[in-house]
């Protein structure tokens, strides 16, 4: 499982080393891609496995192809989705593009996310915990509660506008 939190420089080539207690859940065969935030000040990018990749996909692919939202997601997702094997070292050489999107410079912060990894420039991850707190958190929670409730018994959720 993919959890905690790493600190790790980009080399002058772009490369970046991804922590050894990851690897082994991450296999030898990575796809990076944009990370899908909130707002477009929520960039970042998401490492998984390519299993993982291929079960993200199939979900997505269960959207309808005439539905609106299904091409929206396959223009944002393909394109901007690279596989990699990692060196020796275990680092992978993230694109320029890609450093781009998600502001990162020198340096990233790499969050373990349970089955994927992802990676924010260290301003903006600051940023993003400033504006989310415990009580947003729990506020998500019972609202998720909520919905799940309500599911299950058939009846709207309050808030379900949300």
């Amino acid at each position: 499982m993919l959890i905690g939190k790493s600190t790790n420089n980009l080399d002058s080539k772009g490369r970046l080393f991804i922590p050894t207690k990851w690897r082994v859940d991450l296999t030898d065969h990575i796809v990076l891609l944009y990370g899908f935030g909130a707002s477009d000040e929520d960039r970042y990018l998401q490492l998984m496995s390519y299993e993982h990749f291929l079960e993200f996909i199939n979900t997505v692919n269960k959207l309808h192809p005439t539905d609106l939202s299904f091409i929206r997601a396959q223009r944002f997702i393909f394109p901007n989705a690279e596989e990699f094997n990692p060196d020796k070292q275990g680092r992978i050489l993230i694109p320029q593009d890609f450093i781009k999107y998600a502001g990162i410079d020198s340096e990233a912060i790499l969050l373990g996310m349970g089955d994927r990894i992802e990676m924010w420039d260290p301003a903006n991850y600051d940023k993003y915990c400033k504006s989310y707190g415990a009580a947003d958190f729990k506020a998500d929670m019972q609202f998720r509660a909520d919905t799940d409730n309500a599911l299950s018994s058939g009846r709207p959720a309050e808030g379900s506008a949300r």
